[in-house]
């Protein structure tokens, strides 16, 4: 007899990291909105290239080019780092997505961004999601040859500390972040809170 947990996992082998496409268009805005709702767009990069809920709608398909562009080679002479975008599907239907960044040429991204984040929809969220979308990013580290990866969250989130420690997150420190890395970060609070910075060794993954 199948466990639940066996059923589960056998649900999410299907799921998978996909290039942003405008097939992904309905379910994608559906996730937007329901992200609009939280008040946290920025974990579809949206703000962060000019778009709000309404403009998604309009100009998709520049939208979806624009977040491809994220990942050229031009961007480490004009950003310093390069941002890969992928978005995981299930079944053709946009859950979440995640971003690995093969440099760190930032003061932000080496103090507190990392190699990779991760975000999946309001409404999809204590699904099993979580531990996938990382265990996909992690692949996509090894065939970019990554050796190991810097992976952050703040104190105050249980769920991704359990996600990063179960995918092999080692802890190895915490910084308090700033008013002005809070208000990045969109966290509305004036109370200080704590990044833990974790790294994941990468070379016992290759194949």
């Amino acid at each position: 007899m199948t466990s639940p947990e066996s059923a589960l996992a056998g649900v999410l082998d299907a799921v998978s990291l996909e290039t942003p496409a405008e097939i992904y268009r309905e379910s994608f805005l559906d996730g937007a909105t329901a992200f609009v709702a939280e008040k946290r767009l920025e974990s579809t990069y949206a703000p962060f290239l000019g778009y709000d809920l309404h403009r998604l709608r309009r100009e998709f398909s520049t939208f979806v080019w624009d977040l491809k562009q994220l990942a050229d080679a031009s961007r480490l002479h004009s950003s310093g780092y390069r941002d890969h975008l992928y978005w995981l599907i299930d079944d053709g239907e946009y859950i979440g997505q995640c971003s690995v960044r093969t440099e760190l040429g930032t003061p932000y991204l080496i103090t507190y961004g990392g190699h990779i984040g991760y975000s999946i929809r309001p409404d999809r969220r204590q699904q099993g999601y979580g531990r996938r979308i990382l265990a996909l990013a992690l692949d996509v580290c090894v065939n970019l040859e990554m050796d190991r990866i810097l992976i952050t969250c703040d104190e105050d989130n249980q769920p991704s500390r359990r996600i990063i420690e179960a995918n092999g997150g080692q802890f190895e420190s915490s910084l308090t972040m700033d008013r002005a890395v809070r208000r990045a970060e969109g966290r509305k609070g004036q109370e200080d809170i704590q990044k833990l910075r974790y790294w994941i060794e990468l070379k016992d993954r290759r194949r």
